[in-house]
């Protein structure tokens, strides 16, 4: 029975280690950082999913669809912020249709469970790939931990480890591999919107939340717990831009004039910041 390397225990490295154990294939799942079950999850890419009829397929094929429910809200449509705090929805299909606002993080814990639970997967945290042999597809591992280093031997190896993936640095030294990479204008900063005291969510939970503003933009979607998720997606440099927002009072002035009725939801804007 072959031998599968999954390197990276994301949402996609997760998925497939699923998708390759449900063929019958032997898969061990390397992730660099530590069992994020373990850890407490703070900044990072903790962007909520809006899961749509194709997501919720790929989790159907590997009986996952159930559970992630449990921990999705609906939305069925775009509430868009007007500068001058007009709304105005915009429906995204047929009244029982909708996108489904999910945690990255329990999404990644629940396929994370299901893969420990599949005798055909094996998970090796802290682990860091140092390098590749592609000629005996052998993978070199270093635990961060320990700092033991191993050489481990597979028929095949899937490099799902993301952005500055090691194994596709690790390619790229190969012959006429061809690799482009570039780099946006616009990053992005996670903020909250906090539940009322009683737990409940101060805007509609039922909506994807939009506040287009040109150049950049706001958006918050619904957790479980009453709470938003909101992202700015904002210009690195420039007249406005994170480069000159330089201190608590321009984060304030600005949102104020861009954001007025997002502000007002926004008590911890300054913490967050």
């Amino acid at each position: 029975m072959k031998k599968i390397a999954v390197v990276g225990a994301g949402l996609v490295g997760s998925m497939l280690s699923e998708y390759l154990a449900k063929r019958g294939y032997i898969v061990e799942v390397y992730e660099r950082r530590s069992d994020l079950r373990n850890v407490e999850i703070v900044g990072g890419r903790s962007i909520n999913l809006a899961l749509s009829t194709r997501g919720w397929k790929a989790l159907d094929g590997i009986e996952l669809e159930e559970k992630v429910r449990d921990i999705a809200l609906p939305m069925k449509g775009r509430m868009m912020h007007a500068i001058d705090g007009e709304l105005t929805f915009q429906q995204y299909g047929k009244s029982d249709q909708a996108i489904y606002s999910v945690s990255r993080g329990l999404l990644n814990q629940i396929m994370l469970n299901a893969a420990d639970e599949n005798d055909h997967v094996a998970m090796f945290f802290d682990r860091k790939c140092l390098d590749v042999d592609l000629k005996t597809n052998t993978i070199k591992f270093e635990h961060t931990v320990t700092g033991e280093i191993e050489d481990r031997k597979f028929d095949h190896i899937f490099g799902t480890d993301g952005a500055f993936s090691a194994i596709r640095a690790r390619l790229q030294k190969t012959d006429r591999f061809n690799y482009s990479q570039f780099y946006l204008k616009h990053g992005y900063k996670e903020l909250t919107i906090p539940p009322n005291e009683a737990g409940s969510h101060k805007i509609d939970k039922g909506a994807l939340h939009i506040w287009p503003r040109g150049e950049y933009m706001l958006i918050a979607l619904p957790n479980l717990d009453g709470s938003f998720t909101v992202t700015l997606f904002f210009p690195f440099e420039g007249p406005v831009s994170f480069s000159s927002l330089t201190d608590d009072e321009k984060v304030i002035e600005f949102f104020n004039d861009q954001f007025p009725d997002a502000l007002e939801l926004m008590p911890e804007l300054v913490q967050d910041w």
